[in-house]
Protein backbone atom coordinates (compact mmCIF):
# COMPACT_ATOMS: atom_id res chain seq x y z
CA UNK A 1 0.00 0.00 0.00
CA UNK A 2 1.46 3.39 -1.16
CA UNK A 3 1.90 6.25 1.75
CA UNK A 4 -0.39 8.24 2.95
CA UNK A 5 -0.90 11.19 0.91
CA UNK A 6 -1.21 14.47 3.13
CA UNK A 7 0.08 18.01 3.18
CA UNK A 8 -0.33 20.27 5.90
CA UNK A 9 -1.78 24.06 5.49
CA UNK A 10 1.14 26.08 6.49
CA UNK A 11 1.51 29.84 6.55
CA UNK A 12 3.81 31.19 8.75
CA UNK A 13 1.39 34.31 9.48
CA UNK A 14 -1.46 32.01 10.34
CA UNK A 15 1.01 29.44 12.60
CA UNK A 16 -1.02 29.22 15.91
CA UNK A 17 -4.25 28.75 13.52
CA UNK A 18 -2.85 26.01 11.32
CA UNK A 19 -1.26 24.29 13.29
CA UNK A 20 -5.01 23.22 14.40
CA UNK A 21 -5.58 22.47 10.87
CA UNK A 22 -2.84 19.86 10.61
CA UNK A 23 -3.84 17.28 8.46
CA UNK A 24 -6.74 19.29 7.09
CA UNK A 25 -5.20 20.09 3.71
CA UNK A 26 -4.52 18.27 0.57
CA UNK A 27 -3.97 14.57 1.31
CA UNK A 28 -5.41 10.88 -0.03
CA UNK A 29 -4.65 7.78 0.03
CA UNK A 30 -3.86 5.29 -2.15
CA UNK A 31 -5.53 1.71 -1.03
CA UNK A 32 -4.19 0.12 -3.96
CA UNK A 33 -1.03 -0.69 -2.95
CA UNK A 34 0.36 -0.23 -6.48
CA UNK A 35 2.75 2.96 -6.17
CA UNK A 36 0.19 5.36 -7.31
CA UNK A 37 -0.27 9.08 -5.99
CA UNK A 38 2.07 9.62 -3.66
CA UNK A 39 2.65 11.67 -0.18
CA UNK A 40 1.86 15.63 -0.47
CA UNK A 41 4.56 17.59 1.96
CA UNK A 42 4.01 20.48 3.36
CA UNK A 43 6.84 23.07 5.15
CA UNK A 44 8.77 25.92 3.21
CA UNK A 45 8.40 24.87 -0.51
CA UNK A 46 11.93 24.85 -2.50
CA UNK A 47 11.56 26.86 -5.50
CA UNK A 48 11.00 24.30 -8.55
CA UNK A 49 13.39 25.93 -10.71
CA UNK A 50 15.28 29.59 -11.15
CA UNK A 51 13.60 29.99 -14.84
CA UNK A 52 9.82 29.64 -15.83
CA UNK A 53 10.41 27.49 -18.90
CA UNK A 54 6.73 27.26 -19.82
CA UNK A 55 5.33 29.47 -22.41
CA UNK A 56 2.98 31.91 -21.83
CA UNK A 57 -0.67 31.74 -20.73
CA UNK A 58 -3.32 32.99 -23.61
CA UNK A 59 -4.75 36.19 -22.81
CA UNK A 60 -8.59 35.90 -21.57
CA UNK A 61 -8.78 32.23 -21.39
CA UNK A 62 -8.44 29.93 -18.63
CA UNK A 63 -7.13 26.42 -19.53
CA UNK A 64 -9.09 23.26 -17.62
CA UNK A 65 -8.61 19.31 -17.39
CA UNK A 66 -9.90 16.99 -15.33
CA UNK A 67 -13.61 18.30 -15.07
CA UNK A 68 -15.82 16.00 -16.42
CA UNK A 69 -19.70 16.32 -16.76
CA UNK A 70 -21.83 16.65 -13.69
CA UNK A 71 -19.18 17.17 -11.33
CA UNK A 72 -18.77 19.45 -8.69
CA UNK A 73 -16.40 21.42 -10.47
CA UNK A 74 -18.15 21.33 -13.77
CA UNK A 75 -21.56 22.87 -11.74
CA UNK A 76 -19.51 25.59 -10.14
CA UNK A 77 -17.94 26.48 -13.59
CA UNK A 78 -21.45 26.82 -14.98
CA UNK A 79 -22.25 28.79 -12.20
CA UNK A 80 -19.74 31.32 -12.45
CA UNK A 81 -20.16 31.71 -16.34
CA UNK A 82 -24.06 32.21 -16.19
CA UNK A 83 -23.06 35.12 -13.81
CA UNK A 84 -21.38 36.63 -16.83
CA UNK A 85 -17.89 36.74 -17.53
CA UNK A 86 -15.59 37.63 -20.58
CA UNK A 87 -12.98 34.91 -19.81
CA UNK A 88 -13.15 31.88 -22.35
CA UNK A 89 -12.74 28.86 -20.57
CA UNK A 90 -11.46 25.45 -22.75
CA UNK A 91 -11.90 22.38 -21.56
CA UNK A 92 -9.37 19.40 -22.31
CA UNK A 93 -10.02 15.73 -22.46
CA UNK A 94 -7.64 14.22 -20.24
CA UNK A 95 -7.24 12.40 -17.52
CA UNK A 96 -6.08 13.37 -14.15
CA UNK A 97 -2.44 12.02 -14.73
CA UNK A 98 -2.27 13.79 -18.48
CA UNK A 99 -3.83 16.91 -17.03
CA UNK A 100 -0.86 16.89 -14.07
CA UNK A 101 1.53 16.50 -17.36
CA UNK A 102 -0.16 19.14 -19.27
CA UNK A 103 0.29 21.65 -15.90
CA UNK A 104 3.79 20.74 -15.87
CA UNK A 105 4.49 21.92 -19.41
CA UNK A 106 2.45 24.78 -19.24
CA UNK A 107 -0.09 23.72 -21.75
CA UNK A 108 -2.93 23.90 -19.24
CA UNK A 109 -4.36 26.19 -16.11
CA UNK A 110 -5.89 24.22 -13.72
CA UNK A 111 -6.01 20.10 -13.66
CA UNK A 112 -9.27 19.04 -11.42
CA UNK A 113 -8.72 15.81 -9.67
CA UNK A 114 -9.20 13.71 -6.84
CA UNK A 115 -5.44 12.95 -5.56
CA UNK A 116 -2.78 15.20 -5.58
CA UNK A 117 0.26 15.58 -8.22
CA UNK A 118 2.42 12.67 -8.07
CA UNK A 119 5.95 12.87 -7.59
CA UNK A 120 6.87 11.64 -10.99
CA UNK A 121 5.01 13.88 -12.76
CA UNK A 122 5.96 16.72 -10.16
CA UNK A 123 9.37 15.91 -11.32
CA UNK A 124 8.48 17.62 -14.43
CA UNK A 125 7.26 20.67 -12.80
CA UNK A 126 10.38 21.38 -10.91
CA UNK A 127 12.03 21.10 -14.24
CA UNK A 128 10.29 23.60 -15.84
CA UNK A 129 9.49 26.04 -12.82
CA UNK A 130 6.30 25.34 -12.44
CA UNK A 131 5.45 25.66 -8.60
CA UNK A 132 1.63 23.51 -8.02
CA UNK A 133 -0.89 24.99 -5.27
CA UNK A 134 -3.31 22.49 -4.71
CA UNK A 135 -6.87 23.79 -3.59
CA UNK A 136 -9.38 21.74 -1.62
CA UNK A 137 -12.76 22.22 -2.78
CA UNK A 138 -14.53 19.76 -0.93
CA UNK A 139 -14.40 15.73 -0.02
CA UNK A 140 -16.44 12.58 -0.58
CA UNK A 141 -15.62 9.04 0.86
CA UNK A 142 -17.08 5.24 -0.16
CA UNK A 143 -18.53 4.14 2.76
CA UNK A 144 -18.66 0.37 3.66
CA UNK A 145 -21.47 -0.51 6.13
CA UNK A 146 -23.39 -3.20 7.05
CA UNK A 147 -27.03 -3.08 8.70
CA UNK A 148 -26.90 -1.45 12.25
CA UNK A 149 -27.33 -3.29 15.14
CA UNK A 150 -25.89 -6.52 13.57
CA UNK A 151 -22.88 -8.55 13.94
CA UNK A 152 -20.54 -10.22 11.75
CA UNK A 153 -17.36 -10.08 14.10
CA UNK A 154 -15.84 -8.08 12.15
CA UNK A 155 -14.74 -4.42 12.55
CA UNK A 156 -12.16 -3.16 10.47
CA UNK A 157 -11.32 -3.80 7.07
CA UNK A 158 -7.63 -3.81 5.55
CA UNK A 159 -6.53 -2.69 2.49
CA UNK A 160 -6.35 -5.85 0.21
CA UNK A 161 -9.59 -7.09 2.68
CA UNK A 162 -11.66 -4.31 0.68
CA UNK A 163 -9.68 -5.61 -2.28
CA UNK A 164 -10.40 -9.14 -2.38
CA UNK A 165 -13.88 -8.65 -1.25
CA UNK A 166 -14.92 -6.64 -4.48
CA UNK A 167 -12.56 -7.95 -7.34
CA UNK A 168 -13.60 -10.38 -9.96
CA UNK A 169 -13.45 -14.20 -9.10
CA UNK A 170 -13.17 -12.70 -5.58
CA UNK A 171 -12.67 -16.12 -3.13
CA UNK A 172 -14.67 -13.89 0.18
CA UNK A 173 -17.74 -15.78 0.34
CA UNK A 174 -17.54 -15.83 4.73
CA UNK A 175 -16.88 -13.17 7.09
CA UNK A 176 -14.44 -15.59 8.73
CA UNK A 177 -12.52 -14.63 5.59
CA UNK A 178 -11.52 -11.29 6.44
CA UNK A 179 -10.89 -9.20 9.30
CA UNK A 180 -7.94 -8.79 11.58
CA UNK A 181 -7.23 -12.17 13.56
CA UNK A 182 -9.65 -13.49 11.22
CA UNK A 183 -13.00 -13.26 14.03
CA UNK A 184 -15.86 -12.90 11.76
CA UNK A 185 -18.76 -15.19 12.32
CA UNK A 186 -18.87 -17.72 9.45
CA UNK A 187 -22.12 -15.61 7.68
CA UNK A 188 -22.18 -15.37 3.86
CA UNK A 189 -20.94 -11.98 3.10
CA UNK A 190 -22.84 -10.43 0.13
CA UNK A 191 -21.94 -7.45 -1.84
CA UNK A 192 -24.19 -4.32 -3.04
CA UNK A 193 -23.41 -1.13 -4.83
CA UNK A 194 -24.44 1.38 -7.32
CA UNK A 195 -23.61 0.17 -11.16
CA UNK A 196 -20.58 0.73 -12.59
CA UNK A 197 -21.56 3.82 -14.41
CA UNK A 198 -21.80 5.92 -11.10
CA UNK A 199 -19.62 8.23 -9.60
CA UNK A 200 -18.89 6.59 -6.40
CA UNK A 201 -17.84 3.25 -7.63
CA UNK A 202 -15.58 4.79 -10.37
CA UNK A 203 -13.37 6.96 -7.49
CA UNK A 204 -14.20 3.49 -5.88
CA UNK A 205 -12.43 1.27 -7.87
CA UNK A 206 -9.61 4.27 -8.40
CA UNK A 207 -8.45 3.75 -5.19
CA UNK A 208 -9.26 0.05 -4.65
CA UNK A 209 -8.40 -1.05 -8.28
CA UNK A 210 -6.55 1.75 -10.11
CA UNK A 211 -8.68 1.94 -12.56
CA UNK A 212 -11.03 4.97 -12.52
CA UNK A 213 -13.45 3.09 -15.29
CA UNK A 214 -14.89 0.09 -13.91
CA UNK A 215 -16.80 -2.61 -15.62
CA UNK A 216 -19.02 -5.13 -14.60
CA UNK A 217 -15.69 -7.72 -15.11
CA UNK A 218 -13.74 -5.95 -12.77
CA UNK A 219 -16.34 -7.08 -10.06
CA UNK A 220 -16.93 -9.98 -8.06
CA UNK A 221 -19.77 -12.29 -10.32
CA UNK A 222 -22.19 -11.68 -7.06
CA UNK A 223 -22.25 -8.25 -6.89
CA UNK A 224 -25.45 -6.72 -6.78
CA UNK A 225 -25.42 -3.53 -8.39
CA UNK A 226 -27.89 -1.30 -8.01
CA UNK A 227 -29.36 2.05 -9.67
CA UNK A 228 -30.00 4.39 -7.09
CA UNK A 229 -28.49 4.15 -3.52
CA UNK A 230 -32.27 3.78 -1.47
CA UNK A 231 -31.86 0.26 -3.26
CA UNK A 232 -28.60 -0.11 -1.61
CA UNK A 233 -29.86 0.64 1.48
CA UNK A 234 -32.88 -2.08 1.13
CA UNK A 235 -30.18 -4.38 0.17
CA UNK A 236 -28.16 -4.31 3.24
CA UNK A 237 -30.75 -2.74 5.85
CA UNK A 238 -34.45 -3.23 4.24
CA UNK A 239 -37.34 -1.62 4.97
CA UNK A 240 -37.98 -0.96 8.97
CA UNK A 241 -41.18 -2.33 9.12
CA UNK A 242 -39.99 -5.45 7.32
CA UNK A 243 -37.39 -5.50 10.33
CA UNK A 244 -39.93 -4.99 12.56
CA UNK A 245 -42.17 -7.53 11.43
CA UNK A 246 -39.18 -10.02 11.83
CA UNK A 247 -38.98 -8.90 15.06
CA UNK A 248 -42.00 -9.94 16.34
CA UNK A 249 -42.12 -13.03 14.38
CA UNK A 250 -41.77 -15.30 17.84
CA UNK A 251 -45.03 -13.27 19.41
CA UNK A 252 -47.31 -13.51 16.71
CA UNK A 253 -46.13 -16.93 16.35
CA UNK A 254 -47.29 -17.46 19.44
CA UNK A 255 -50.13 -15.46 20.14
CA UNK A 256 -51.16 -18.05 16.73
CA UNK A 257 -51.06 -20.75 18.94
CA UNK A 258 -52.65 -19.83 21.85
CA UNK A 259 -55.80 -18.82 19.94
CA UNK A 260 -55.79 -22.60 18.22
CA UNK A 261 -55.44 -23.78 20.94
CA UNK A 262 -58.82 -21.66 22.33
CA UNK A 263 -60.55 -22.19 19.54
CA UNK A 264 -60.27 -25.72 19.52
CA UNK A 265 -61.25 -25.25 23.38
CA UNK A 266 -64.44 -23.32 22.03
CA UNK A 267 -65.34 -26.09 19.12
CA UNK A 268 -65.33 -28.57 21.78
CA UNK A 269 -67.48 -26.71 23.83
CA UNK A 270 -70.43 -26.72 21.03
CA UNK A 271 -69.75 -30.01 20.88
CA UNK A 272 -70.35 -31.05 24.23
CA UNK A 273 -73.62 -28.12 24.34
CA UNK A 274 -74.69 -30.42 21.04
CA UNK A 275 -74.70 -33.31 23.06
CA UNK A 276 -76.67 -31.90 26.16
CA UNK A 277 -79.30 -30.66 23.49
CA UNK A 278 -80.07 -34.18 21.96
CA UNK A 279 -79.75 -35.86 25.65
CA UNK A 280 -81.87 -33.06 27.02
CA UNK A 281 -84.82 -34.13 23.90
CA UNK A 282 -84.01 -38.03 24.52
CA UNK A 283 -84.50 -38.15 27.63
CA UNK A 284 -87.46 -35.47 27.91
CA UNK A 285 -85.97 -33.19 30.25
CA UNK A 286 -88.20 -30.56 31.51
CA UNK A 287 -88.75 -27.51 29.16
CA UNK A 288 -86.64 -25.51 30.87
CA UNK A 289 -83.95 -27.61 31.22
CA UNK A 290 -83.87 -27.85 26.88
CA UNK A 291 -84.11 -24.37 27.07
CA UNK A 292 -80.76 -24.03 29.14
CA UNK A 293 -79.24 -26.65 26.96
CA UNK A 294 -80.24 -24.56 24.14
CA UNK A 295 -78.79 -21.13 25.65
CA UNK A 296 -75.59 -23.07 26.48
CA UNK A 297 -74.89 -24.22 23.05
CA UNK A 298 -75.73 -20.64 21.68
CA UNK A 299 -73.05 -19.17 24.07
CA UNK A 300 -70.45 -21.61 22.88
CA UNK A 301 -71.53 -21.50 19.16
CA UNK A 302 -70.96 -17.35 19.49
CA UNK A 303 -67.37 -17.97 20.86
CA UNK A 304 -66.12 -19.85 17.72
CA UNK A 305 -66.92 -17.38 14.99
CA UNK A 306 -64.87 -14.40 16.77
CA UNK A 307 -62.00 -17.00 17.24
CA UNK A 308 -61.95 -18.38 13.95
CA UNK A 309 -61.61 -15.03 12.40
CA UNK A 310 -59.27 -14.02 14.70
CA UNK A 311 -56.94 -16.53 14.04
CA UNK A 312 -57.41 -16.55 10.86
CA UNK A 313 -55.87 -12.55 10.70
CA UNK A 314 -53.08 -13.99 13.51
CA UNK A 315 -51.87 -16.84 10.87
CA UNK A 316 -51.68 -13.99 7.78
CA UNK A 317 -49.19 -12.12 10.32
CA UNK A 318 -47.29 -15.47 10.89
CA UNK A 319 -47.36 -15.89 7.30
CA UNK A 320 -45.73 -12.54 6.59
CA UNK A 321 -43.49 -12.38 9.61
CA UNK A 322 -41.67 -15.91 8.42
CA UNK A 323 -41.41 -13.80 4.64
CA UNK A 324 -40.09 -10.93 6.32
CA UNK A 325 -37.53 -13.03 8.64
CA UNK A 326 -36.73 -14.88 5.39
CA UNK A 327 -35.99 -11.70 3.75
CA UNK A 328 -33.51 -10.29 6.83
CA UNK A 329 -31.97 -13.24 6.74
CA UNK A 330 -30.87 -13.69 3.16
CA UNK A 331 -29.63 -9.47 3.63
CA UNK A 332 -27.65 -10.73 7.02
CA UNK A 333 -24.04 -9.66 5.86
CA UNK A 334 -24.67 -7.91 3.20
CA UNK A 335 -22.11 -5.26 2.80
CA UNK A 336 -23.54 -2.35 1.22
CA UNK A 337 -21.27 0.72 -0.70
CA UNK A 338 -22.37 4.10 0.09
CA UNK A 339 -21.37 8.01 -0.40
CA UNK A 340 -20.51 9.67 2.62
CA UNK A 341 -23.04 12.25 2.56
CA UNK A 342 -25.85 9.56 1.79
CA UNK A 343 -24.49 7.12 4.90
CA UNK A 344 -24.80 10.20 6.99
CA UNK A 345 -28.85 10.63 6.40
CA UNK A 346 -28.97 6.95 7.26
CA UNK A 347 -26.51 6.29 9.62
CA UNK A 348 -29.36 5.01 12.30
CA UNK A 349 -30.07 2.04 9.87
CA UNK A 350 -26.32 1.50 9.23
CA UNK A 351 -22.83 0.34 10.54
CA UNK A 352 -19.84 1.41 9.15
CA UNK A 353 -16.88 -0.67 8.23
CA UNK A 354 -13.35 1.47 9.27
CA UNK A 355 -10.57 0.57 7.15
CA UNK A 356 -7.18 0.07 8.07
CA UNK A 357 -4.84 2.87 6.80
CA UNK A 358 -1.47 1.06 6.89
CA UNK A 359 -2.50 -2.30 5.79
CA UNK A 360 -0.19 -3.50 8.53
CA UNK A 361 -1.05 -6.99 10.64
CA UNK A 362 1.23 -6.11 13.42
CA UNK A 363 0.05 -2.44 14.33
CA UNK A 364 -3.09 -2.55 12.12
CA UNK A 365 -4.13 1.68 12.65
CA UNK A 366 -8.49 1.49 11.96
CA UNK A 367 -9.79 4.87 10.79
CA UNK A 368 -13.34 5.25 11.16
CA UNK A 369 -15.21 7.77 8.60
CA UNK A 370 -16.07 10.73 9.63
CA UNK A 371 -16.23 14.26 8.88
CA UNK A 372 -12.82 15.48 9.94
CA UNK A 373 -11.23 12.17 8.55
CA UNK A 374 -12.99 11.93 5.28
CA UNK A 375 -11.83 15.97 4.55
CA UNK A 376 -8.20 15.12 5.93
CA UNK A 377 -8.19 12.11 3.46
CA UNK A 378 -7.16 9.81 6.24
CA UNK A 379 -9.78 7.61 6.56
CA UNK A 380 -8.37 5.01 3.03
CA UNK A 381 -11.54 5.32 1.11
CA UNK A 382 -11.69 9.11 1.29
CA UNK A 383 -10.75 11.11 -2.00
CA UNK A 384 -10.63 15.04 -2.02
CA UNK A 385 -11.88 17.45 -4.80
CA UNK A 386 -8.50 19.37 -5.73
CA UNK A 387 -7.70 22.14 -8.04
CA UNK A 388 -3.77 22.05 -9.15
CA UNK A 389 -2.41 25.33 -10.58
CA UNK A 390 0.79 27.13 -10.94
CA UNK A 391 1.77 29.58 -8.64
CA UNK A 392 2.50 32.37 -10.88
CA UNK A 393 -0.80 31.74 -12.69
CA UNK A 394 -3.11 31.83 -9.66
CA UNK A 395 -1.98 35.35 -9.24
CA UNK A 396 -3.35 36.07 -12.13
CA UNK A 397 -6.46 38.34 -11.71
CA UNK A 398 -8.83 36.35 -14.18
CA UNK A 399 -7.50 33.25 -12.51
CA UNK A 400 -8.06 34.08 -9.05
CA UNK A 401 -11.65 35.38 -9.58
CA UNK A 402 -12.32 32.55 -10.95
CA UNK A 403 -10.92 30.34 -7.89
CA UNK A 404 -12.27 32.82 -5.35
CA UNK A 405 -15.76 32.40 -7.22
CA UNK A 406 -15.09 28.70 -6.81
CA UNK A 407 -14.15 28.39 -3.05
CA UNK A 408 -16.71 30.99 -2.07
CA UNK A 409 -19.46 28.77 -3.49
CA UNK A 410 -18.07 25.53 -2.63
CA UNK A 411 -19.41 24.96 0.56
CA UNK A 412 -23.25 24.85 -1.00
CA UNK A 413 -22.52 23.50 -3.64
CA UNK A 414 -21.18 20.57 -1.98
CA UNK A 415 -23.89 20.18 0.27
CA UNK A 416 -26.04 20.20 -2.56
CA UNK A 417 -24.72 17.84 -3.94
CA UNK A 418 -24.43 15.28 -0.36
CA UNK A 419 -20.70 15.51 -0.81
CA UNK A 420 -18.33 16.98 2.44
CA UNK A 421 -17.98 20.73 2.51
CA UNK A 422 -14.71 22.30 3.43
CA UNK A 423 -14.64 23.54 6.57
CA UNK A 424 -14.96 27.29 7.43
CA UNK A 425 -11.00 27.50 8.32
CA UNK A 426 -9.76 25.66 5.49
CA UNK A 427 -12.22 27.86 3.04
CA UNK A 428 -10.43 30.86 4.73
CA UNK A 429 -7.00 29.91 4.45
CA UNK A 430 -7.35 28.93 0.56
CA UNK A 431 -9.10 32.58 0.16
CA UNK A 432 -6.14 33.91 1.87
CA UNK A 433 -3.95 32.65 -0.45
CA UNK A 434 -5.82 33.97 -3.21
CA UNK A 435 -6.05 37.41 -1.83
CA UNK A 436 -2.62 37.53 -0.87
CA UNK A 437 -2.99 37.65 2.74
CA UNK A 438 -0.60 34.19 3.36
CA UNK A 439 1.75 32.90 1.45
CA UNK A 440 0.37 29.59 -0.05
CA UNK A 441 1.24 25.98 0.31
CA UNK A 442 3.06 25.30 -2.71
CA UNK A 443 3.82 21.24 -3.32
CA UNK A 444 6.95 20.05 -2.64
CA UNK A 445 8.48 16.53 -3.06
CA UNK A 446 11.93 15.91 -2.28
CA UNK A 447 14.52 13.91 -4.76
CA UNK A 448 14.23 11.15 -2.45
CA UNK A 449 10.93 10.70 -2.87
CA UNK A 450 10.98 11.31 -6.69
CA UNK A 451 13.54 8.29 -7.16
CA UNK A 452 11.62 5.86 -5.13
CA UNK A 453 8.53 6.99 -6.67
CA UNK A 454 10.29 6.35 -10.66
CA UNK A 455 11.85 2.96 -9.17
CA UNK A 456 8.60 1.54 -8.09
CA UNK A 457 7.46 2.01 -11.90
CA UNK A 458 10.60 1.11 -13.66
CA UNK A 459 10.12 -2.46 -11.39
CA UNK A 460 6.61 -2.46 -12.15
CA UNK A 461 7.33 -2.42 -16.14
CA UNK A 462 10.40 -4.70 -16.04
CA UNK A 463 7.90 -6.98 -14.25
Amino acid sequence: MSPLRRTLLAAAALVALLAALAGCGVSSKDVSGEGGQGAVEGGTAKPAAETNKVPPRPAGSIRLEGVTPGSLPAKLLTAYQEQGTLVRFESGEGDESEGFAALCAGRTDIVSSQAPIAPSVYAACQENGVEPVQIEIASDAAILAIANETNVGVDCLSASDVREIFRAASPVSSWTQVGYGRSGIDTPLKVAGPEPSSGLLSSFSDLVFGDPEPSRLLLRGDYQAHREESEVLDAVAGDQAEAELAGHRDEISGSAKGLAKALKQAEKAVEVAEFQVEKGIEDERSEAEQEADAETLSEAEEKVAPLAKELEETEVSVAEDKAASKKVEARFGTLGLFRFGFYELWEERLRPMEVESTNSESKPECIFPSQATVTEATYPLAHQLLLTVNLKTMKEAEVSQFLDFVLSESQEAATAETMVPLPEEIKDTELAWLDGEVAPDVIFYPASRIAETESRANEGEAS
